[in-house]
């Protein structure tokens, strides 16, 4: 089972997906549980676990310092895609594609990135890649819930598929000779994003038909970290659809 809490996330798998929710706990106090959450509940046929701190810590597997706002589900876990299922991206038009990133914050802040941008789907590698943990759907704030995420073991075949499929594939990448804002995008487009500090890697870099850059940075500091950089990526290519 996953465990989703805070308010937003639990809302988004409401949303999205409903029938994955197995049990809900809500946290007791002074204050009786969100109307909307006991609403939800009734709804689907969920019997809410209405429990105290130390009760409704240890049933969700959390701690103090986890931003839980007293509402927590588990769910069957979310459909993950694989390399296999690439071909179901051929009517996309936006895709994100992750080179190594290993920080759950930052994956979390990119899932909400592409969420909030309509970015069909986000790729990121199976092996010596953070993972779709708790940590990072916390911060996603429910942005897990509206993109598809595929987990790939080879991310130059997957580029290369989706070449195949009518993308055109933007590395975002401090070397590229034109900003974001000096290139005309593609209908159909692939933006990879590299690790924390390497950036992309050179095998990655190759594949990519163009490398564009955020303009800006200074001597020791020549670069954004992934999450922000998506951030202003994306701002830029959807600027130039609307």
């Amino acid at each position: 089972m996953d465990i989703v809490y805070g308010k937003h996330s639990v809302r988004a798998v409401f949303m999205t997906r409903p029938e994955d929710v197995r049990r809900m706990l809500l946290l007791s106090g002074k204050m009786e549980p969100p109307e909307e959450f006991l609403e939800l509940a009734r709804k689907h046929g969920i019997k809410p676990e209405i429990l105290p701190w130390d009760k409704f810590l240890k049933g969700g597997k959390m701690t103090d310092s986890d931003n839980h706002q007293g509402v927590c589900i588990f769910t069957e876990p979310r459909t993950i895609f694989d390399e296999y299922d690439l071909e179901s991206l051929r009517d996309a038009k936006s895709v994100l594609v992750l080179d190594q990133i290993t920080n759950p914050q930052n994956l979390g802040t990119i899932l909400r990135n592409a969420a909030f941008f309509g970015v069909d789907a986000v790729v990121f590698l199976k092996n010596r890649a953070v993972d779709v943990t708790s940590t990072a759907v916390r911060v996603a704030v429910g942005g897990a819930e509206f993109v598809k995420i595929y987990r790939v073991t080879n991310l130059a075949r997957a580029l290369e598929k989706m070449k195949e499929l009518g993308f055109w594939v933007y590395g975002l990448d401090e070397r590229g000779e034109k900003t974001l804002a000096q290139t005309e995008f593609a209908e159909k487009a692939v933006f990879v994003v590299g690790a924390e500090g390497e950036g992309l890697r050179l095998r990655t870099a190759d594949i990519c038909d163009v490398l564009v850059r955020i303009p800006g940075g200074r001597p020791g500091l020549e670069s954004l970290n992934a999450g922000v950089a998506t951030a202003v990526a994306l701002a830029e290519l959807f600027r130039n659809r609307t």
